[in-house]
């Protein structure tokens, strides 16, 4: 932590003092009052993931920028869903974010059943609504920005080719796991993953705003409403990032609960209430809808499908200080694919039949 960016910070930034709140991946943060009103200043670190962190104008502006537009557009969706304020500096000399103080983190450790379902159905609808709000930029993809365009996304052309692009490097991806690794060869499985490509093949229409990265480090609760924090947006097909959030919740957090980037949350003696936020996420975000449902655990299936061959990639990288803090040693990286194949077959066996359902049903409209 440098107290001297601290120091500079607070005086540009016209705050007396600061209480330390704790770090992130890429953040310290402290909580600060300006005008009677509590914020949270954060400042970039200098290393992340055992690297330096240069400095870099347009990929701070991207990711502030990016987190200013998902703010604003999650409050026009569900009114106080997000922090009403958001600004930064970015400068050679001085980096920093300032935002309305938004709650407390959730203790998943203290969360009954009844509670994480709740939390999750309204994490579930504030997605859903948010995808409803324009966000009027050019692209797709990961966002972007530069001097002359400003914020966009990083993809142009068409984003409907892109997906099918996407959808058969999720086949390949596929055929080469169950060719070098019988485990993972499986008939319900290789087809609940073609009708999961085929589904979004038909469904998809247009590219909106969504979050990659809703942690439950990142879900705080203001007077018993959930307020989210710190997103990784981009424009994306939504129910790919709604079935992010079921990978994320109903396996990913758990099974890698013990390399060092997770084992603070102690994932693995929560998995219940993990999964008790995925259920009430899907009933949010589908609002009974069975069609929607059935999409977004087809892209559930083949976001843990490529969890599973980025865990296959890296056994053949070198094992840097980087992916050993996220993944593991290559000894865990080599076990955790053991129970990723056990969970594609498990969730390929569960939604194949209402996969298949919600193909024809296309087909027919």
């Amino acid at each position: 932590m440098d107290n001297i960016k601290l120091e500079k910070a607070l005086q540009h930034a016209g705050i007396n003092s600061a209480e330390y709140l704790g770090e992130g991946a890429w953040h310290y943060a402290w909580k600060v009052s300006r005008a009677g009103i509590d914020l949270v200043l954060r400042i970039p670190k200098a290393s992340a993931y055992g690297k330096q962190v240069p400095f870099d104008e347009e990929t701070l502006k991207a990711d502030y920028g990016g987190t200013e537009l998902y703010y604003r557009t999650v409050n026009k969706a569900v009114a106080g869903a997000a922090p009403s304020f958001f600004q930064y500096h970015v400068s050679p000399e001085l980096t920093y974010t300032l935002e309305s103080f938004g709650g407390e983190k959730i203790d998943l450790h203290k969360l009954t059943d009844g509670e994480a379902y709740r939390i999750g159905r309204e994490i579930g609808y504030i997605h859903r609504k948010t995808e409803e709000i324009p966000h009027g930029l050019e692209g797709f993809g990961y966002l972007k920005w530069s001097q002359t365009q400003g914020l966009q996304g990083s993809l142009s052309g068409s984003a409907e080719a892109f997906l099918i692009e996407e959808s058969e490097e999720h086949l390949a991806d596929y055929q080469a796991l169950s060719a070098v690794l019988p485990e993972f060869e499986d008939k319900t499985l290789g087809e609940a993953i073609r009708m999961s490509v085929e589904l979004r093949k038909q469904t998809f229409t247009k590219t909106l705003l969504v979050n990659q990265d809703v942690s439950p480090e990142n879900i705080l609760m203001n007077d018993n409403r959930v307020v989210v924090i710190d997103p990784f947006p981009s424009v994306y097909y939504p129910r790919g990032m709604a079935g992010n959030f079921m990978n994320l919740y109903e396996t990913f957090f758990v099974a890698l609960a013990d390399t060092d980037r997770y084992k603070q949350h102690d994932f693995s003696a929560v998995a219940h209430i993990l999964r008790m936020i995925g259920n009430g996420f899907l009933e949010g975000y589908s609002e009974g809808d069975a069609h929607i449902a059935n999409q977004v655990r087809g892209e559930q299936l083949l976001q843990l499908l490529e969890t599973a061959n980025i865990h296959h990639q890296l056994l053949s990288e070198d094992m840097t200080e980087g992916i050993r803090i996220r993944y593991g040693t290559k000894q865990q990286i080599e076990n955790r694919l053991m129970l990723l194949s056990k969970e594609l077959k498990r969730l390929g066996a569960s939604e194949a039949g209402n996969l298949a359902k919600s193909v024809q049903s296309a087909y027919r409209e």
